[in-house]
């Protein structure tokens, strides 16, 4: 790791093959009427977010709840995916999903009751994608299109606003955030080449690359609020491989999902659990059974960690 502003801190080291877990992976069932399903997000209560294609209309939509049990909703036309959901029952995402352009997809925020916020910034509607929201306060980061520069730009806002940019090194060529704790911890990653994944917490900033010599690119998309963290790394093959970092241990669990060539993990809640999802299904994984919902079977779990 590296760190910048203030204390720069990079996971480095000789990655050392540690005994396998016997970890969980629970499927996800799909949305009725859907040709796919896709989820994104898991609260502690795991009620999980996502998103899932019409049957009927081949538009995407997004939907929450237990699983099996779904509630569905849009938040603009072009399709809609909700990526992020707190214990509260918040809601973040974006719209105009299909047209797979940041520059125009606005991103929103899903109050309990059903309203729906465009995310404003300085009076205007702001375009990207809303993603982790935290249990205390709300708190979401994502990635906003700056019209400017022509580049993503990480942000975190509250209450249908944007607030800030986070801190992230200057001579980087573009960000994205993809979770944040009730601490205010944010993770991410930025491009400064290739892409690199970060752990923000004020003036703090630790670089994360996942520890492999054929690594082309880690993003960090979750942290729980006990510190937990989840994320992707694609190797030169262009395939997407997942993990669970334990930055307190420098331990690296690989998240592994049979017969995928694909596997992203996008949200961990505070007991564990993943929301994984890939090009064999969608799934909940879990190191330990107690951490997840009722099933699943038991998958083997590749541990790495770092020798300093």
């Amino acid at each position: 790791m590296r760190d910048f502003r203030g204390t720069a801190v990079a996971i480095l080291g000789i990655a050392i093959a540690l005994p396998a877990s016997a970890a969980v992976l629970v499927p996800v069932p799909s949305v009725p009427n859907s040709t796919a399903t896709t989820v994104f997000s898991i609260n502690d209560e795991n009620v999980i977010a996502g998103s899932y294609i019409g049957s009927g209309d081949g538009v995407e939509h997004s939907f929450f709840g237990p699983l099996g049990s779904y509630t569905s909703f849009d938040a603009g036309s072009g399709g809609s995916e909700a990526r992020g959901i707190n214990n509260k029952g918040v809601i973040t995402g974006f719209s105009n999903s299909q047209n797979g352009n940041t520059a125009t997809e606005p991103a929103f925020e899903r109050r309990l009751d059903g309203t729906i916020l465009n995310i404003m910034m300085s009076g205007q509607q702001l375009f990207g994608q809303a993603q982790g929201v935290s249990n205390k306060r709300s708190k979401f980061v994502g990635t906003r299109w700056d019209f400017g520069e022509h580049e993503a730009v990480a942000f975190q806002g509250r209450n249908g606003q944007w607030r800030k940019d986070p801190r992230i090194p200057d001579e980087h060529q573009a960000s994205t955030a993809g979770g944040i704790n009730s601490s205010g911890v944010v993770v991410g990653s930025y491009f400064q080449p290739p892409t690199h994944g970060f752990i923000g917490s004020g003036n703090h900033l630790t670089t994360v690359d996942y520890p492999s010599s054929d690594n082309q690119g880690t993003t960090l998309e979750g942290i729980n609020d006990k510190g937990l963290v989840v994320g992707q790394w694609v190797d030169s093959s262009s395939q997407t491989h997942s993990f669970l970092l334990d930055p307190s241990t420098n331990t690296f669990t690989d998240i592994d999902v049979s017969g995928a060539a694909n596997v992203y993990a996008w949200a961990i809640n505070t007991a564990g659990a993943v929301a994984v999802s890939s090009d064999a299904g969608s799934y909940i994984w879990c190191l330990k059974r107690k951490q997840c919902p009722s099933g699943g079977s038991e998958i083997v779990a590749p541990v790495h960690s770092l020798k300093q």
